[in-house]
């Protein structure tokens, strides 16, 4: 039976933030939910939206192994939604152009090739990214009380910014052993705008 580990002298915990504007490579980890393309989205508490569950590891530098999560959401039911949507596929579009080195105005046969791809082939992508502070929330429980301030992906450096350099990508995922949540077939329907929010 093997003995128990005294943790006294473990390191304590990190509260620090990574300083904002901290430009370094990050890892895109999809967390998948089970719904919508592939299976690699997430459904909100509500129903109403579905979004990519995004973690970012951060690569290089004084700060490798620090994550950061972001929800995205890609489909949903209200104009806000789509909005948000927009955007997210915009910051897709530039973590691609990061990863394969392609102009962000590059919009050649080639390029629009390149930028073709399932939601899965951004599994362990690897892209050069702004990290970002954003302020604590409001907490809604009447205590008047904030969530604590957290990193965020502030930006993702492509090759017409100066701070850009080529990254190295992860061989294709071969298939594993552990990769069921990914692979199971879409059970639930899509998310879709009802008729009256057009």
């Amino acid at each position: 039976m093997p003995t128990p580990y005294d943790y006294s002298d473990a390191p304590p915990q990190q509260f620090e933030l990574i300083p904002h504007g901290t430009i370094a490579t990050c890892v895109l980890h999809i967390l998948a939910g089970g719904v919508g393309e592939d299976g690699m989205l997430k459904r909100s508490k509500a129903g109403d939206a579905e979004m990519l569950a995004a973690e970012f590891t951060v690569g290089d530098g004084p700060h490798k192994g620090r994550k950061l999560w972001e929800y995205m959401i890609l489909a949903g039911t209200t104009d806000g939604h789509a909005k948000s949507a927009d955007i997210n596929r915009g910051t897709l579009k530039a973590i691609l152009d990061s990863a394969l080195g392609l102009k962000p105005d590059d919009v050649s046969p080639q390029a629009r090739a390149a930028r073709t791809v399932s939601l899965k082939q951004f599994e362990g992508m690897t892209f050069i990214g702004k990290i970002g502070i954003e302020k604590g929330r409001p907490k809604n429980d009447g205590t008047g009380e904030s969530w604590p301030d957290k990193n965020v992906l502030a930006g993702v450096i492509t090759p017409d910014k100066k701070e850009w350099h080529p990254v190295e990508q992860p061989p294709p995922f071969n298939g594993g052993g552990g990769g069921a949540q990914a692979t199971s077939p879409n059970t639930a329907p899509p998310v879709e705008r009802p008729e009256w929010a057009s």
